[in-house]
């Protein structure tokens, strides 16, 4: 069975769950709207995915997706395309949700990108990615001494977490979010999924280091 046709035979297993009976009452509730109280900002990676990761059902999370995960600083401007920065606004100010989550994971390629721009025959021509991590630029600055002793899964593994930290900060910097933090309607968390071993680590911030959340 080649990709496309397996997903149309998962497809047709879905959509006979979908239009099961029991699912009615569901499927005429979702169909007037959404209500997530949780939005999760995740990387497009395809092993990531919050859905899954969470156990969580069919309208419960509001997700973005793009590489890396990174939430641009806020700015205002006509000329640029804003789509993470449009998702979050709407998610505040629309659908009111009350926890924003920045989820990244073990071996990202978005941050592996950034930490091999410096080699020999990297791409930076003509190049997306390049200029979409620039967001988090400072998740890679090493001292010599870091980078003569840690190998590049190290290296990768602090940036991710400083990475997800960064946007977690250019969140904040959003108006509608800063005014429903103050309000105490909404809590911002960055995350941390480690693909080999299944664990999810949250963000302390009195002890400034990311722990197991369970």
């Amino acid at each position: 069975m080649d990709s496309y046709t397996k997903l149309l035979d998962g497809y047709a297993r879905f959509r006979g769950q979908y239009l099961s009976e029991e699912n009615t009452p569901w499927r005429n509730w979702a169909k007037d709207g959404q209500s997530p109280k949780i939005m999760i900002i995740a990387c497009s990676d395809s092993r990531v995915n919050p859905v899954i990761i969470t156990n969580s059902g069919l309208g419960e999370i509001f997700i973005v997706n793009n590489v890396a995960n990174l939430v641009p600083p806020y700015k205002q401007d006509a000329e640029t395309y804003h789509g993470t920065s449009a998702a979050i606004e709407f998610a505040v100010t629309q659908l009111k949700v009350e926890h924003i989550i920045i989820m990244a994971h073990s071996g990202c390629g978005g941050i592996r990108a950034l930490l091999t721009d410096d080699q020999p025959n990297s791409d930076k021509d003509f190049s997306f990615i390049r200029p979409w991590m620039k967001i988090v630029d400072k998740a890679a600055e090493f001292t010599t001494t870091e980078k003569s002793t840690m190998n590049l899964e190290a290296l990768a593994s602090v940036c991710e977490r400083r990475a997800s930290l960064i946007s977690l900060n250019n969140l904040m910097g959003f108006p509608w979010v800063h005014e429903a933090l103050l309000e105490k309607k909404l809590q911002v968390h960055a995350w941390h999924f480690d693909i080999g071993s299944g664990i999810l680590q949250a963000y302390n911030e009195n002890t400034e280091q990311f722990e197991e959340l369970i």
